[in-house]
């Protein structure tokens, strides 16, 4: 990636459009059955195909609707807030809406390109300059009993070059600007396709794709 601050956003990021036609070769042969199995014996397995695919379209929603979503588009956000309720699930789309495969596809070839509309309008110094911070406290678990804090330290930290660092004087305060956002949110789609990959290799099936080796893939195992 050009160092050049003039350099367009989608110029830094321009594996996004390609996301959406990864996951849908990696799961179109795929059956019902087969998309809701899981593989409690694993540590990837707990959530099933269906579920991996719906995180990776929340994820994008959760990150730019609402987490960056005044700062990038004040009180006219280009979707409806809709798309952020989960329907008591976590950290998923709401499975009532967003179940059958065709929905689940469209949901995350609307989120990508929402993603592509955002990174349209920027370019490397408006990604860098805006900055926000996130406190996480060492007792913070996802419902799986993971720890934020844990990850944070162990796997965000690791991975980043820039863009994501500790604040001076609390050590659980987080700075990140929109740049290391995007890296997240691209990296994240990459570890819950290489998830997706595991679940089918589980059920001997095929993989279709490459996924890049990059950023959290360098430091998560899929035993």
């Amino acid at each position: 990636m050009s160092d050049d601050l003039t350099t367009s956003g989608q110029q830094v990021f321009p594996e996004y459009p390609e996301i959406p036609g990864m996951i849908k070769r990696e799961i179109q042969d795929i059956n019902d059955e087969q998309m809701d199995a899981t593989h409690l014996e694993k540590s990837w397995g707990a959530w099933s195909i269906r579920q991996q695919v719906s995180h990776i379209a929340y994820a994008h929603y959760r990150w730019f609707l609402d987490i960056w979503g005044v700062a990038l588009f004040g009180d006219n956000p280009p979707r409806e807030k809709t798309l952020l309720d989960t329907g008591g699930a976590d950290r998923l789309l709401d499975p009532k809406r967003f179940h059958e495969k065709q929905d689940l596809l469209a949901a995350v070839q609307d989120a990508s390109d929402l993603a592509w509309e955002i990174l349209g309008n920027e370019n490397l110094r408006s990604l860098r300059e805006k900055v926000q911070s996130r406190h996480i406290p060492e007792d913070h678990q996802w419902s799986t009993g993971d720890g934020l804090k844990e990850w944070t330290e162990n796997i965000v930290m690791k991975s980043h070059p820039r863009g994501f660092w500790r604040d001076e004087n609390n050590s659980d305060l987080y700075h990140y600007d929109l740049e290391q956002t995007f890296r997240h949110v691209l990296w994240e789609a990459y570890a819950h396709l290489k998830t997706i990959q595991a679940h089918k290799q589980a059920l001997g099936l095929s993989v279709q794709v490459d996924i890049p080796v990059v950023g959290y893939l360098n430091y998560l195992n899929w035993e």
